[in-house]
């Protein structure tokens, strides 16, 4: 028996979620499908697996920090230069820890970078920049479906059927939230779910490292002590 599922195959629990089972008011294909797509994406940074792109090597550019993300890449997770891992840091602490360099950090070259930072989905960040187009070996998880938008149902998702119900939740809030009033209160509070299930999910998953992301929406009104992604 298969341990995983296609969006085909969940699309029906999401259609008796939004009370919709003909999808009459909401697409199979370009909501349903697509807020499958979507939640297992997040899932995939939450969780920091099923890692699907190892060793891949990559050219980090030369006097520069702001470095593109790796084609296919859908989060980094480990760089490494000549077989040493680079220390994982943050942006915020580049700007306003400064361990040793100043606020001019942007600017400072050397040999090679001792350190790299995550920079949304489509950037990421080394310090300080190489002199010189140099080589490194990346290990990321991988975007899980590469084929064109809008997903056709045949894809799989790579987490077991046991966290279907989750993808479920997702993708109804996916459909509710583009509206107003109750469903976008239901939306908020099945994605609340979705949250709360991922977060139990990564205690028993491997992370990679300690940042997490956090559940807030919007900005933060106090100063948190957690790390966050």
């Amino acid at each position: 028996m298969a341990t995983t599922s296609t969006l085909a195959e969940m699309a029906p629990q999401v259609a008796d979620r939004l009370q919709d089972p003909n999808y009459t008011f909401w697409s199979e294909q370009f909501e349903v499908f697509g807020g499958l797509a979507e939640g297992i994406s997040e899932l995939l940074l939450m969780v920091g697996r099923p890692t699907a792109v190892f060793n891949q090597t990559v050219v980090i550019e030369a006097n520069t920090v702001w470095q593109p993300m790796p084609a296919g890449f859908l989060s980094i997770t480990n760089i490494s230069l000549g077989g040493s891992l680079l220390k994982k840091t943050t942006l915020h602490s580049l700007d306003y820890l400064q361990a040793s360099w100043g606020p001019s950090w942007e600017s400072d070259r050397a040999a090679t970078p001792a350190r790299w930072a995550a920079l949304g989905l489509n950037y990421f960040l080394v310090h300080p920049a190489p002199y010189y187009p140099i080589y490194a070996q990346f290990t990321g998880v991988a975007y899980p479906f590469v084929d064109t938008w809008p997903p056709n149902g045949t894809e799989t998702s790579p987490f077991e059927k046991n966290i279907n119900q989750a993808l479920e939740m997702y993708s109804a809030a996916y459909c509710r939230l583009k509206e107003c009033g109750q469903d976008a209160e239901i939306g908020f509070s099945l994605y609340r779910q979705f949250q709360e299930i991922g977060k139990r999910y990564s205690t028993i998953q491997d992370r990679r490292d300690d940042l997490v992301f956090t559940q807030s929406f919007g900005a933060p009104t106090a100063p948190s002590q957690t790390s966050k992604r």
